[in-house]
């Protein structure tokens, strides 16, 4: 009897396998921002005040040089004329004879009686006031705000994936006849 022997033999393959690669650098993006605060200068200069108080003292008798000077002449050319009137007066009482009265006697008596000082209560002025305010200097500065901006990049590196396959052994069928005696 005739016996069929079939052997085989599979296919071996080799497999290399490399991964595919993705490989990134990035670089963070910067946003620098540099401010400058605004600022106000304010500068208020001393106003000026003036007070003057030559008519106060002037009212209660305290006079400049030229005042003084003007006043007492305007005094003396007022006491002139009195005087002036005074003596007319006594003339005109001396000339008149007719009158029985002894005018020397009544002009003496006159002249020794004086009157008595009278109190007069007067206004004292004010003192005068003034004040020069000087305007304020205002000197505003802005402030500012700068920005830099640096754009962030992405760097990549592909490396695609591969597959090797390599027979290490390539399939077969044998087939091969035995006869075989029973």
């Amino acid at each position: 009897m005739l016996q069929i022997n079939i052997s085989t033999q599979p296919i071996r393959l080799d497999y290399t396998n490399n991964s595919a690669k993705l490989s990134r650098q990035t670089t963070q993006p910067k946003v620098e921002i540099e401010t400058t605060p605004p600022t106000v200068e304010i500068y208020q200069p001393r106003g000026e005040l003036t007070i003057d108080q030559y008519p106060c003292r002037y009212s209660i008798g305290l006079k400049n040089i030229a005042d003084f000077a003007r006043d007492n002449a305007a005094l003396g050319r007022q006491t002139a004329m009195d005087a002036i009137a005074r003596i007319a007066q006594e003339g005109n009482q001396l000339a008149r004879i007719e009158s029985k009265t002894d005018a020397i006697v009544d002009i003496a008596a006159n002249s020794a009686l004086s009157e008595a000082p009278e109190i007069t209560y007067a206004y004292i002025e004010s003192p005068e006031i003034h004040y020069q305010a000087n305007p304020v200097q205002f000197n505003p500065k802005y402030g500012k705000v700068e920005l830099n901006l640096k754009r962030g990049t992405i760097e990549g590196n592909y490396q695609p994936g591969s597959v090797n396959v390599q027979v290490t052994q390539y399939p077969s069928v044998e087939i091969s006849f035995v006869d075989v005696k029973v």
